[in-house]
C-alpha cells in the first residue's frame, strides 16, 4: 500500500532525514520517500502500518509537523 501525506514544517534535509528515521522505526513500512520542496512524504507499507501511531510520532519532532492525508 501506499499512503501520501503532506508536512507543511519541513524546511530542510534534516527535516527529512528526521522523518526517515521515525519511518525506519516501524516494520511495516518498506520505504519512504520526503521531498522536502513539496514538503511530500510517500510512504509504501503493510495493510497493518500503524498510521496513527507514525503521525504521533512525527508530530512529536516539533511543532511545525503537522501530518496532513493528501486525498
Amino acid at each position: 500500500m501506499q499512503t501520501t501525506i503532506s508536512i507543511p514544517g519541513m524546511h530542510c534535509a534534516s527535516c527529512a532525514t528526521l522523518i526517515k528515521d521515525v519511518s525506519s522505526e516501524f516494520p511495516q513500512i518498506q520505504k519512504a520517500d520526503v521531498n522536502v520542496e513539496t514538503k511530500i512524504v510517500t510512504i509504501e507499507h503493510a495493510e497493518d502500518f500503524d498510521f496513527a501511531a507514525w503521525k504521533t510520532e512525527i508530530e512529536a519532532l516539533g511543532d511545525t509537523y503537522k501530518v496532513l492525508l493528501k486525498p
